[in-house]
């Protein structure tokens, strides 16, 4: 299987050899920070280059999210988050990555009637103008679900925008905290348009990052069902915590490999 973690740079430091030799794929998350895109970004990529250059594996961005709002009305408003999008894929090129996730921005109660209609007309005209680009670099975007009640409209806008540099990634805790199905209805309405998942624990009211066995979520069915349907995407685990964590999180883990 394709197990990764999230790391950040601190987390990552304390023990650059664990992450190396755990996991076949790290997604660097500190570029969701604006502070770390605008003063600390050079040193960041300075010493996550010289200490992943023995690492075999394969690198992931998770792109900026924070105040950002793609499906604003205002185009000032668009425009920093697609100056942002620019700049994280900028970073996932300098660190050769083959993925960079990017959250849909989806509002959790959506407040009129045609909100569904808006937000698939601005996000599609949004991943056609830029989609290229990401092919040209050889990455990977993967849309994430945070309010998503359900990956219907994630599927909509990738079908719609018809390139194979386009995926889904399935944050389970999301779905499990705020989507409105079950986790096996997102599998199966994404189909093989699921490249990515995010994975860890909540108690179904909150995204708290728990590492597995610690919330609510059916694992034993939701990876069953992956084998079910010969899924074959990668299995990123996203649990808040250090390298104690980690480790009990990937035992946990190892049961259903």
């Amino acid at each position: 299987m394709k197990i990764g973690t999230c790391i950040y740079l601190e987390k990552f430091l304390e023990s650059p050899d664990y992450y190396k030799e755990n996991y076949r794929y790290l997604e660097i998350q500190d570029f969701v920070m604006p502070t770390n895109l605008d003063n600390h970004m050079e040193d960041i990529l300075s010493m996550y280059k010289n200490n992943l250059s023995d690492y075999k594996g394969t690198i992931t961005v998770h792109a900026p999210y924070i105040d950002l709002k793609l499906t604003s009305f205002d185009p000032l408003v668009q425009s920093v988050f697609i100056k942002r999008c620019h700049h994280a894929l900028n970073i996932a090129m300098k660190l050769n990555a083959q993925y960079m996730v990017v959250h849909s921005d989806y509002e959790r109660k959506p407040n009129y009637e045609d909100y569904k209609d808006f937000f698939l007309l601005q996000s599609t005209s949004f991943w056609k103008s830029l989609i290229k680009d990401f092919q040209n670099m050889g990455i990977t975007a993967v849309i994430e679900n945070v309010h998503n009640p359900s990956g219907s409209l994630i599927r909509q806008i990738i079908e719609e925008v018809n390139n194979p540099y386009l995926g889904a990634c399935l944050d389970i805790g999301h779905a499990h905290a705020f989507g409105k199905v079950q986790l096996s209805n997102w599998i199966d309405c994404y189909g093989p348009l699921l490249k990515y998942i995010h994975i860890n624990d909540n108690n179904g009211e909150l995204d708290q990052h728990l590492p597995l066995g610690e919330g609510s979520i059916d694992f034993f069915s939701f990876f069953q069902k992956l084998k079910e349907v010969g899924s074959e995407s990668v299995i990123m685990c996203e649990v808040f915590g250090n390298k104690v964590t980690e480790e009990k999180n990937l035992m946990y883990l190892s049961k259903f490999f």
